[in-house]
């Protein structure tokens, strides 16, 4: 992601995305338009064009030339239509022009994401994939550990994919950190009572003094253990 000197932009990838608001005070990204596409420049045209005078002093310190460029879609990533480009006042005693080098609207944030190649899968990934589906598919749940943060989306989506299909039923994932959790709801309720079982066993243990039996973790995974042969 580079910053375009011309103007408040930011490169995804090889297209350029500029930065702009509305009505709000939330920062938007936009879109370059494509080859033949009618855009619209940065700044409104009449805030340049020579019968306005002298453009506001915030302005001045841009190539006019770039801003006045028709090169940008008229709605932003998340479909609003966008008054400007950010971190200008378009009038000299408007002090509300501060600097912007970064979106920050929720919703393009979400959308930009998508924008990124994907990373490159880790030797690692298959294996663990089927670690982590093998144990959702037989106990219901199961944790990763030591994710690295690249690898997450794809790890998540991969084995809500490869669960549904062995078992026809939805996982729910939840990443804390490098921790990622699986949960397979029907096939977790289906052993309910065998885990309570095992810790009434426990507890009982416990009470006639004799040294308690360590419950087994077979859903306690770990992304390090997942060596590729």
């Amino acid at each position: 992601m580079d910053t375009d000197r011309e103007v408040n932009a930011i490169r995804i990838g090889g297209t350029e995305h500029l930065l702009t608001v509305t009505a709000g005070d939330a920062v938007h990204l936009t879109r370059e338009t494509g080859p033949g596409e009618t855009g619209q420049s940065a700044v409104p045209e009449q805030y340049l064009a020579p019968a306005h005078g002298q453009p506001a002093t915030l302005l001045r310190g841009y190539d006019q030339a770039a801003l006045a460029r028709p090169r940008w879609e008229a709605a932003t990533l998340c479909g609003r239509e966008w008054l400007t480009m950010a971190g200008v006042s378009l009038w000299d005693d408007d002090l509300g022009g501060e600097e912007a080098a970064a979106p920050s609207c929720r919703r393009c944030l979400a959308l930009m994401d998508k924008l990124f190649p994907e990373p490159e899968l880790d030797d690692r990934f298959d294996l663990a994939l089927q670690a982590i589906a093998g144990t959702v598919a037989e106990h219901g749940y199961a944790e990763m550990r030591g994710v690295p943060g690249d690898q997450q989306a794809a790890l998540r989506r991969q084995v809500r994919s490869a669960v549904k299909k062995r078992t026809g039923h939805p996982t729910q994932t939840l990443a804390r950190g490098s921790l990622l959790v699986f949960v397979c709801e029907p096939i977790h309720q289906q052993h309910a009572t065998e885990r309570e079982r095992r810790i009434a066993q426990s507890f009982g243990s416990v009470l006639t003094g004799q040294p308690a039996q360590p419950l087994p973790t077979p859903w306690r995974l770990s992304w390090d253990t997942c060596q590729a042969g």
